[in-house]
């Protein structure tokens, strides 16, 4: 008689059926990314643990590749199936892969029976499954992994196996090595992330012939682009399994593959009706086998994508062996949109799948992360009109429309009356309000096809194309006319008036910067009368002359060395050590006082005095950093650099010149310079900072995050760190919507920087609770007052002797 076995048939075939409910992502010590495919596993929780913590020794010591494992802080006690997989380490410093399975559920039995159970299951299903990872390298012909499994499916040792003339392909039967063959032509063509099957034949010790299926993906090239590992999944099967059964298994395989991060599958046949969905697809969408199999795509597609996403679908239906990567929306059950990244891929024509598979995850957050980049990158967050940015992109159209129509175009600069005023006596959300009804009723006055834009504080700008004088003057009138009644704003009634200036293309100049200068002259010599508007006359320079006058006085300043460098610290977040300072610049005036830096730094950008200026600061910075090391003060000193020192053609000279001039060394400076500086030459900007790279100074991006574009072209920049622009920090603190918009963004950038290996800083950080946020999204170090103000160089002296901040201090 043939003995009960330990399970009953049902619980061995849910192990087979049955999706992972997570992968996680890990590097020697801890878990550094999870994907949870089980809405009921929080990612959040299993992120940052040890894995030593919850995984057994033999897992975690090589000993055993799987366990039934409980999960720390789950609140339901349950069982899942852990593998861990090791990958090469040659790659990247994420080398171990752990997957969780569901044990079977153990409802019908009491508490005292269910370890002995587990212990069941263990020994007949864990032990001795047909199911293993590997991973070959082509060199040796060897699996670096998964050798153990594959010697005992065999019967071979690991010691016969590595004697052997070719390795594991030693044991592949003749008639099948073209099949092989076949395989590894389609990897080596493939994109790293294609998953590639394959069923044959093995030689088994004792002499019998068994088949097995493999599914395969390149792991590593080497420098010619020739693969070199691959790694993949291997279990034993009979010539006479159901081509449902073996679809399924496939897609359990796909989903292991760390190259592979789709989370549902789908599939249609030619006439493109449903034949097949996951279980991850009803967990993500809602929608059941009932809903979907044998029915069309059509009300799964958001209705305004559906005529686009039905062409896709049937040109992929119609083309063997097409692909098609998209982004499109989708309806879940319950009502609400989710935006999807979708992998379409004709597999009709092979016997095993026959039909076009759709690999898709959801995408939603990362698309309203994206959006939020964009709107703040192009438009203003207050009043959501185009910021200066977009203003620039259309009046340069406008320009070109202009040249090829021979037409003219107006710009007028508008600066709201007594704006300081009503913020001051009335407070500042009266004056958001206030911006708000004004730009709305300055909307009103305009044509369809005019552009406003808030380009300052209480300032707007308007773009008239194929706009006469006569005309920019009737719209100027219709303005003004709006300001001559008092306005709503947050529950008072305010009067303002406006000042107006406007230039006119191509009378009196035909390029851009110069008619916004000209219109800002103009609305400053109409501010004198108050709510009126002004053309641009050659008498209105005379702001222009004060302009010049405080470039005469800069450069007599930097002459006579009457800047000076103040400094603010840059923290280690989680503990408080001081890693480098800021070096800023201040300017005192002795007929003015202080000038703000705001005033004379564009002023120095605008001329060729920005070169003299950065110089100066690098002389002065230097100077300190003698100091200070004189003191047995080691720390690095930051400079910023604009666009224009990155044309200097110099500059690298006047670097070297000024270190060895002062013995110091490339590792006590760091060049800080803004993303949208970086982005606007990247061929030069990368060319100049591999430059400073090869004199040892270290590199930042500061205000990183609002230049949309960038995200790709950072990989080529050889920067160390990456500042986190402070308006996504100031967010922390706003409302809870707001705040989580904001805390997704820091947590896209965070995690962009960690997979390029640079640091972060959080800069603008005024309160614990901004701090707390940042500590607990990985960012490495803080800038802002709650640490330390900007200091001279004789107050700051003793705070980096003892080489720490605490937050108490200002």
């Amino acid at each position: 008689m043939f003995s009960k076995p330990p399970l009953p048939e049902s619980t061995l075939q849910s192990l087979v059926e049955n999706d992972y409910s997570a992968v996680l992502i890990c590097n020697d010590k801890y878990v550094i990314k999870a994907i949870c495919i089980d809405k009921s596993i929080p990612a959040s929780t299993l992120q940052g643990i040890e894995l030593k913590d919850w995984l057994p020794a033999e897992l975690l010591s090589g000993e055993k590749l799987r366990a039934i494992v409980p999960l720390p802080d789950i609140r339901k006690q349950r069982y899942f199936i852990a593998s861990i997989t090791r990958l090469p380490k040659d790659k990247s410093h994420l080398n171990v892969l752990v997957s969780l399975q569901p044990a079977p559920e153990l409802d019908n039995h009491d508490a005292e029976s269910a370890p002995n159970l587990l212990s069941v299951y263990k020994n007949t299903v864990l032990n001795k499954a047909p199911i293993f990872l590997y991973t070959l390298d082509y060199r040796t012909q060897l699996f670096v992994e998964g050798l153990e499994y594959f010697s005992n499916l065999l019967g071979y040792s690991e010691e016969e196996f590595s004697a052997m003339p070719e390795g594991v392909y030693s044991t592949i039967h003749p008639d099948d090595i073209p099949v092989v063959k076949e395989q590894e032509r389609r990897l080596a063509a493939s994109d790293d992330k294609e998953v590639i099957p394959a069923d044959f034949r093995v030689k088994k010790k004792d002499g019998e012939w068994i088949w097995i299926q493999v599914h395969s993906t390149i792991y590593a090239r080497d420098e010619e682009g020739n693969a070199i590992i691959e790694i993949g999944s291997i279990h034993q099967i009979q010539k006479d399994f159901e081509t449902e059964q073996a679809l399924r298994r496939k897609d359990k395989y796909y989903r292991t593959l760390v190259e592979n991060s789709y989370d549902c599958i789908l599939m249609y046949d030619q006439n493109m009706n449903v034949t097949y969905i996951s279980p991850s697809v009803t967990r993500v969408t809602g929608y059941t086998e009932e809903d979907l199999v044998g029915k069309t795509l059509e009300t799964f597609i958001y209705e305004e994508d559906r005529e686009e996403a039905a062409a896709n679908l049937r040109y992929v239906a119609e083309n063997p062996g097409a692909l098609s990567v998209v982004e499109r929306r989708i309806n879940h059950k319950d009502g609400h949109v989710l935006w999807i990244e979708s992998r379409l891929v004709n597999h009709l024509n092979d016997p095993d799948i026959q039909g076009v598979t759709i690999n898709f995850h959801v995408i939603t957050e990362r698309k309203q992360a994206e959006r939020k980049i964009h709107n703040l990158a192009n438009y203003d967050p207050l009043t959501q009109l185009p910021n200066r940015y977009l203003l620039r992109k259309r009046l340069l159209k406008g320009l070109a429309d202009s040249v090829k129509n021979d037409s003219k175009l107006a710009l007028m600069y508008i600066d709201l009356d007594r704006f300081k005023e009503i913020n001051d006596t009335l407070g500042h959300s009266v004056g958001d309000a206030l911006l708000q009804t004004v730009a709305k009723t300055i909307h009103k006055c305009l044509r369809s096809s005019d552009t406003l834009a808030r380009v300052g504080g209480d300032e707007f700008t308007i773009v008239l194309p194929e706009t006469s004088e006569k005309e920019a003057r009737h719209i100027a009138d219709r303005i003004l006319q709006q300001f001559r009644t008092p306005f709503q704003a947050d529950n008072h009634t305010v009067q303002t008036g406006a000042s107006i200036g406007i230039s006119i293309f191509p009378d009196h100049s035909k390029k851009a910067e110069d008619l916004f200068r000209f219109a800002d002259i103009a609305m400053y010599s109409a501010k004198k009368e108050r709510n009126q508007y002004q053309l641009y006359e050659l008498r209105h320079s005379e702001r222009e002359n004060r302009r010049r006058s405080v470039e005469k006085k800069l450069k007599t300043a930097i002459a006579n060395d009457n800047l000076r460098l103040y400094y603010q610290p840059r923290v280690d977040i989680k503990t408080g050590l001081i890693r480098s300072v800021e070096a800023l610049c201040r300017w005192y005036d002795p007929d003015h006082g202080d000038i703000a830096p705001s005033v004379f730094i564009p002023i120095a950008e605008e001329s060729t005095l920005v070169h003299e200026l950065s110089q100066q600061v690098t002389d002065l910075a230097c100077k300190q950093i003698v100091a200070w090391r004189n003191m047995g003060i080691d720390t690095t000193v930051a400079l910023n650099l604009s666009i224009k020192d990155l044309r200097n053609f110099n500059l690298l000279n006047q670097f070297s010149d000024t270190m060895r001039t002062y013995d110091i060394p490339g590792s006590a400076l760091e060049v800080e310079i803004t993303e949208s500086a970086a982005m606007t030459d990247v061929v030069n900007t990368v060319k100049v900072l591999n430059q400073f790279k090869e004199l040892g100074i270290k590199l930042s991006i500061d205000d990183f995050g609002k230049g949309y574009s960038s995200l790709a072209y950072l990989s080529q920049l050889p920067v160390d760190n990456l500042k986190i622009d402070m308006y996504f920090i100031s967010q922390l603190s706003s409302q809870r919507q707001d705040r989580m918009t904001n805390v997704n963004i820091i947590r896209s950038i965070i995690s962009l920087a960690q997979s390029l290996d640079l640091h972060t800083v959080g800069e603008g950080v005024e309160t614990i609770q901004q701090m707390s946020i940042l500590q607990s999204l990985g960012c490495d170090m803080g800038q802002g007052m709650l640490f330390c103000r900007p200091m001279s160089a004789t107050a700051i002296t003793d705070l980096l002797r003892e080489g720490k901040v605490t937050f108490a201090r200002r």
